[in-house]
C-alpha cells in the first residue's frame, strides 16, 4: 500500500504536465508494470486518502479520453491469462478410446431419453411440436 501513491503519481504526472502528449508515457509505464486499465482505476481509487479526489479526476476530459483511446487501441501483455484455458485429455490408446466412446454414446442416449420424459411430464413446461 505504501507504493501506491508513488505509482499513482508516476502514472498521472505525464498526463498533468504534458497533457495529451504525455499519454504514451503513461501507457508505456502501465505496460512496464503489466497494469491493465482496471488496475489503473483501482490504484486511483485506493490511493485517494481522506476523501480527497484522485489526481486523475482533476485532469481535463480531453486528456482522459485520449488516454483511454490510446490504451484501448494497443494490445497489452498481462502477467496472467484473461481467458480460461481448456485442457484436453491425452489419448490412452485406440482400444480404450473406442470402448470409452461406446460407453459415452450409451450414456448420452439414456440421458436424452430421460430429459425428454421429464420435459413432457413437467406441468410447468409446455411442449410444442
Amino acid at each position: 500500500m505504501d507504493y501506491l501513491s508513488h505509482i499513482r503519481d508516476a502514472l498521472v504526472q505525464p498526463l498533468t504536465s504534458q497533457g495529451v502528449e504525455g499519454v504514451q508515457d503513461a501507457v508505456a509505464l502501465m505496460d512496464t508494470y503489466y497494469l491493465m486499465k482496471e488496475d489503473f482505476e483501482n490504484i486511483m481509487e485506493i490511493s485517494s486518502w481522506g476523501g480527497r479526489p484522485s489526481p486523475f479526476s482533476k485532469l481535463d476530459p480531453k486528456v482522459k479520453a485520449a488516454f483511454t483511446r490510446a490504451y484501448n487501441k494497443e494490445a497489452h501483455l498481462t502477467p496472467y491469462s484473461l481467458q480460461a484455458v481448456k485442457t484436453h485429455r491425452h489419448s490412452t490408446g485406440p482400444v480404450l478410446d473406442s470402448e470409452y466412446n461406446e460407453e459415452l454414446n450409451e450414456d448420452d442416449s439414456q440421458s436424452d431419453e430421460k430429459d425428454q420424459d421429464t420435459l413432457e411430464s413437467d406441468a410447468m413446461i409446455k411442449v410444442v411440436f
